[in-house]
């Protein structure tokens, strides 16, 4: 048994016992050498001069704190935060049979696609333009613009509009209502007299959630329309329609394509794995670069469309590797979209609206914030 240094001394009548665990309070020396015996102040208190309170400031950057005392605790949430419930496969099977119970949350995959839908619907001030442009034409340039279109408009709350302003007879119409329209050169011609969503209206048609602006069957008249025309149609739309998709067309030194690519804010370019393809899609965004519209190609969105049937010998990996600053997103080959007929995000495989989503998701991560 080891023994203390210290002894214990037993407590005399006049000290109390220290109970265990109490503080012991170390006796006050009353010195009276340092205590005057006499005042030398006057005891009239009408005689003493009246000091006058000192403010009490403290140091700049808030109180500091003392030496040897801790600081406040930030306590924990009380609530304990809930598992997002999963929404299918085993762990919702799980989910279900337990009544709740048990719930073993959302898988991996899962909580990627909640985390893209979050992107995706994120908030929107303002307006935000997105064109889909090549310099080569029948490389789903059309069909990606449907799909990311309809994509926001299946996700979003607000009004989604997709536009056809591709001078060479676009058929945005077509693939989405099945039928041949004209509506943009009517409106660029009526734009002065749309005061209410009523009047745009008789320009428009919706499919669903998304609303279209058709464009000009009759090449002559779409070859006509100037960016002075184009600028009042966007000025016009912008009022009702805040998330604007423009198919574009491939004339890309068209008299109507400095207005479109002004009024841009995100330019989803597509491309393919045949060499001509993948060529022109790069070409585009060099194009852009050395024209005065190297914002839009730094932030550029590549729809890499797997539409062609390439040998062995296309280097896959080296197509990709002609956009590296940029995102890309592969789109896989899907008949549905392959036939031309109408659109619809519901027949078309999991992993093209798996594509069409992310792409949306990257243009929506450019939304303004302001």
């Amino acid at each position: 048994m080891s023994v203390s240094p210290f002894r214990a001394h037993p407590a005399s009548e006049s000290e109390p016992a220290i109970e265990a665990g109490a503080v012991a309070k170390l006796p006050v020396v009353d010195r009276q050498e340092d205590v005057p015996t006499e005042s030398t102040e006057s005891s009239d208190p009408q005689s003493r001069e009246a000091v006058p309170a000192q403010p009490v400031t403290e140091p700049e950057g808030g109180i500091e704190p003392v030496a040897g005392v801790d600081s406040p605790v930030i306590q924990r949430p009380l609530v304990r935060q809930r598992k997002q419930v999963p929404s299918s496969g085993m762990r919702r099977l799980v989910y279900v049979l337990t009544g709740g119970a048990v719930n073993p949350g959302v898988s991996r995959s899962e909580a990627a696609v909640l985390s893209r839908t979050d992107r995706l619907q994120q908030p929107l001030r303002g307006r935000h333009v997105t064109t889909y442009l090549c310099l080569k034409g029948g490389i789903a340039k059309t069909s990606t613009c449907i799909g990311v279109s309809q994509t926001f408009a299946q996700l979003r709350a607000d009004a989604t509009l997709a536009c056809d302003f591709n001078p060479d007879a676009g058929d945005l119409a077509e693939r989405t209502v099945g039928e041949e329209l004209s509506g943009v050169t009517s409106l660029a011609q009526q734009v002065d007299s749309i005061e209410s969503v009523a009047d745009l209206s008789r320009f428009l048609v919706t499919v669903g959630r998304l609303t279209v602006l058709p464009g000009e069957p009759d090449p002559q008249l779409g070859e006509s329309l100037t960016s002075t025309q184009f600028n009042a149609v966007l000025s016009s739309v912008s009022r009702f329609y805040p998330n604007i998709h423009l198919d574009a067309g491939t004339g890309i030194t068209h008299p109507i394509m400095p207005g479109i690519l002004a009024e841009t804010d995100t330019v989803v370019v597509p491309a393919s794995y045949s060499i001509t393809g993948a060529r022109r899609a790069a070409a585009t965004l060099e194009w852009l670069q050395r024209n005065g519209f190297d914002r839009l190609a730094r932030r550029a969105v590549v729809a890499l469309t797997a539409k062609d049937a390439v040998s062995r010998d296309v280097d896959k990996n080296a197509v990709r590797a002609l956009f590296p600053n940029v995102g890309v997103v592969v789109v896989p080959q899907d008949p549905h979209v392959a036939d031309g007929a109408v659109m619809e995000l519901d027949r078309m495989a999991g992993a093209t609206r798996e594509a069409y989503a992310e792409i949306a998701a990257m243009v929506a991560d450019q939304f303004p914030r302001g």
